[in-house]
């Protein structure tokens, strides 16, 4: 196994990435060195995502919290869909690190997703940056990036988003571990950001008019996200939306 110099590596966060993360610590680092600190939300059981409360339970890692981690000087606290903003004044450590799902500065804050989906966007990826002050502002390091498959809808976007912030962390985790990385300070001007509050799902997944064009094919499908909602028209919920010679052809839940 690898040594840590001593570093203890919390992941922070949720779902099949977070898992995912501490999966491929577990089998590089001795365990004692691994910290977890779950979302609020993270019951302790599996929904449509693996709980990373039950897997640090089942595998005896320890669990802990921000306030904890704030008094470990040789700390690396990785955060991959980590729901809390981080105060990074409150931290002995400087090394601090989130895996957002968009190419920075592009799409930053939340719904990323959601948005690059909706935009049409032909290249998406992750970015690993500094987590800083700011609402995911800090220097950017490491990028990788995929074209968007139009067919998907935005779970399928989603899972693809998930593994790719997986590869790029193992790409990544010796330069994160000896603190090798070159980070960049981005350009706020040329990116965008969308807040929690940006868009509320109960009131845009009714689709008034169907309009036979690309920009309502990509919203129908950045709303296909089981189990969380499907859209709506004419009192159906959309199951499939197919773009085929510039004509939408829906596929409802139950015809």
């Amino acid at each position: 196994m690898l040594g840590t110099n001593n570093k203890f590596i919390c992941i922070a966060g949720k779902n099949q990435c977070s898992v995912e993360f501490v999966k491929f610590l577990i089998k590089k680092i001795d365990k004692k060195y691994i910290l977890i600190c779950p979302n609020d939300s993270d019951s302790g059981h599996d929904n449509w995502q693996p709980s990373l409360k039950k897997f640090a339970r089942k595998n005896k890692i320890k669990i802990t919290t921000l306030k904890k981690l704030y008094k470990i000087k040789n700390l690396i606290f990785i955060s991959i869909e980590f729901e809390k903003i981080i105060n990074i004044n409150l931290f002995k450590s400087s090394e601090l690190y989130n895996f957002h799902f968009s190419i920075l500065p592009k799409f930053r804050g939340c719904h990323t997703n959601f948005y690059q989906v909706l935009y049409g966007e032909k290249k998406i990826g992750v970015t690993l940056h500094k987590i800083d002050n700011g609402i995911d502002t800090g220097p950017i390091g490491p990028i990788i990036t995929f074209k968007q498959n139009f067919k998907d809808n935005a779970r399928n976007n989603y899972v693809k988003l998930m593994k790719f912030a997986v590869k790029l962390f193992k790409r990544e985790f010796l330069y994160i571990l000896n603190n090798k990385i070159t980070f960049v300070r981005q350009n706020i001007k040329k990116g965008s950001y969308f807040s929690r509050k940006s868009i509320n799902y109960n009131n845009i997944k009714f689709i008034k008019k169907i309009n036979n064009n690309m920009k309502t094919y990509n919203l129908i499908r950045s709303l296909i996200f089981p189990p969380f909602q499907y859209p709506i028209f004419n009192d159906k919920e959309i199951g499939e939306v197919i773009y085929k010679n510039k004509k939408i052809v829906l596929k409802y839940l139950y015809d």
